[in-house]
């Protein structure tokens, strides 16, 4: 909390260690390193980062704390980058995946 480059990096160690087969962990420690990226105000890549999420739980519902950690990620990319076309691109494009999970 509130040291988003340790966040990142810590992200990165996890994912490094989680088997490919650890979906769901994968799919949370990677919108959680979304989040650390959108807090260091990567916003394009942070939203790059977000829609891994959707492909690694491709053909699987998202769980209920994954539902809530992307809403946390889409609060934070409107309130760091309102005007930002990436951010409307982002909602756009992940509306109807993420409601539809």
């Amino acid at each position: 909390m509130g040291h988003p480059a340790q966040a990142e990096a810590a992200s990165h160690r996890a994912l490094a260690a989680l088997p490919e087969t650890y979906r769901r962990n994968r799919a949370h420690t990677t919108a959680r390193l979304a989040l650390a990226q959108l807090h260091q105000d990567d916003v394009e890549q942070a939203c790059a980062t977000s829609g891994q999420v959707f492909e690694i739980m491709a053909g699987t519902p998202l769980p209920g704390r994954m539902r809530l950690l992307l809403g946390d990620f889409q609060r934070d990319l409107i309130a760091r980058a309102p005007s930002a076309h990436i951010a409307h691109e982002w909602m756009d494009r992940y509306r109807t995946e993420w409601s539809s999970s």
